[in-house]
């Protein structure tokens, strides 16, 4: 897959990423009937800086409003990824209660149906080392950056589907995400989830997402203006 990093403005030199919280921290949130919430100033720093994890309640993305009452919320997939993969974050309900994978699963899927489908696709990402945020605001599932957001714009608009519901996106659909994608000097990456009819043997165990099979393909609109400008340099 080739893609280009392109940085923010803000960008002043070498700076360290971690994608990954350090093995010895241990955090803990809530779930709120949307998103986990992590209130604890010092986790929520310490989840941001490694690995940009969720966002700010009262921010655009990073936690940096000032409040001290300001939470990290977690998307279902990356509070997913924290608690049950890379086992560091407990997921309580909001009677205190500590939810298990079942627990978790259950009330994920009320919120989205094809969770099972998003999760294998974050952790095919994650697998990859990209750092992954929410893609509602391009229209699509997620956006993925080879390094922080602080210093880095996205690289790809991720869009997933399922071949079993026979979900392709139409051209015309494509390519109307294409277009919005390239507006922000982005490429749309179309992940392809191939999923049986037995999905209920994913409600046991977290490692059972790693049967799914998932193909990547990149969209990129030939730009015959940009191919020409480029032959006359």
């Amino acid at each position: 897959m080739q893609f280009s990093l392109k940085r923010k403005p803000n960008f002043h030199g070498k700076f360290n990423f971690e994608p990954f919280p350090k093995r010895d921290l241990r955090f803990e949130g809530i779930y709120n009937g949307i998103t986990v919430e992590v209130s604890d100033p010092t986790q929520i720093k310490a989840l941001y800086e490694n690995g940009c994890y969720g966002k700010g309640s009262k921010s655009r993305g990073a936690p940096d409003s000032g409040d001290a009452d300001e939470k990290l919320l977690l998307g279902l997939e990356e509070a997913a990824f924290l608690a049950f993969y890379l086992e560091s974050l407990i997921i309580k309900d909001t009677t205190g209660q500590q939810m298990n994978w079942t627990d978790y699963l259950q009330v994920a899927l009320q919120l989205n149906e094809r969770f099972i489908e998003h999760l294998a696709a974050y952790l095919y990402l994650k697998s990859k080392n990209w750092v992954i945020k929410s893609g509602i605001k391009f229209g699509g599932n997620f956006l993925i950056y080879k390094h922080s957001p602080l210093y880095y714009h996205a690289a790809f608009l991720v869009i997933i589907q399922t071949l079993v519901e026979s979900e392709l996106y139409i051209p015309k659909n494509l390519q109307g995400l294409q277009r919005v994608a390239e507006t922000s000097d982005k490429d749309v990456l179309l992940l392809t989830v191939f999923t049986s009819s037995g999905l209920n043997a994913f409600y046991d165990m977290p490692a059972s997402l790693g049967t799914l099979t998932i193909n990547e393909t990149v969209v990129r609109r030939f730009n015959y203006t940009a191919f020409v400008q480029s032959k006359q340099k």
